[in-house]
């Protein structure tokens, strides 16, 4: 495990799921070894995140218990970003575990271009609805239907953020989110919903990196998806788990 570059990773996560949150109404708050949230976030994202492997783990349990204690209502997450916790006794089960990738310099694209993807950022309040829809509709994100949007438009007044869309003809096929701390750059909420996932990766991951050149991508997938970042150049770099509790 590269420890340094685990723990950039797993604050550009927290800071992506706190923008998120706060978009929504909900922000949450950082302490010296851990991202919190007291409210209810929305879909896919936890309530706690691990951000620094200090050694003070008794100090995240503590955070956790005090969670369970509010209590939150319905599911809740927990962010075990450097492995190395264990939950199942506070009434927590596994929902899944991942690798933290990271890639300094990607496989550039070569003769995939006659694919035919498109790829362009998101600009507009109508783009982002347009985006959104593809990303609800793919198969990785069940729970977003029927919800209010995931990403409210006020995200692209961010300039630390930015969406990328996929398109073939008029159709978003496949998209993702890029989000800058410092010195990486977050990839996250991949989808492809037609096409060679590969030769999407391949674009998007070209394209992010014409956008923030000579800086690091970081991030997490796992099965097919992973595959694909692999494909890409991508390296693990440590694993994670996340814990779901039922209150």
């Amino acid at each position: 495990m590269n420890a340094s570059h685990v723990e950039l990773a797993a604050r550009n996560n927290a800071i992506w799921c706190d923008t998120v949150c706060r978009a929504h109404g909900v922000p949450g708050e950082f302490l010296p070894t851990v991202w919190l949230n007291r409210s209810t976030p929305p879909p896919y994202h936890s309530n706690l995140i691990v951000i620094s492997d200090s050694g003070v783990r008794g100090k995240s349990l503590e955070l956790i218990r005090e969670l369970i204690d509010l209590p939150l209502p319905g599911k809740w997450s927990a962010k075990d970003s450097f492995f190395n916790l264990e939950l199942a006794t506070l009434g927590f089960d596994v929902l899944f575990e991942a690798p933290w990738i990271w890639c300094d310099q990607a496989l550039r694209d070569s003769g995939h271009s006659s694919s035919g993807i498109y790829w362009s950022r998101i600009a507009s309040q109508a783009e982002l609805a347009r985006w959104e829809s593809a990303w609800e509709g793919n198969s990785r994100n069940p729970d977003a239907i029927g919800k209010p949007a995931q990403f409210p438009s006020s995200l692209l007044e961010d300039r630390q953020v930015a969406f990328f869309a996929g398109t073939l003809g008029q159709e978003v096929i496949s998209g993702g989110i890029a989000n800058r701390t410092g010195n990486v750059i977050g990839l996250s909420n991949v989808f492809v919903n037609s096409g060679d996932a590969a030769t999407a990766w391949i674009g998007l991951v070209n394209t992010l990196q014409n956008t923030f050149p000579a800086l690091p991508l970081v991030g997490y997938e796992r099965n097919h998806d992973l595959e694909s970042a692999l494909t890409c150049g991508f390296k693990p770099i440590g694993s994670l788990r996340v814990w779901i509790r039922h209150d």
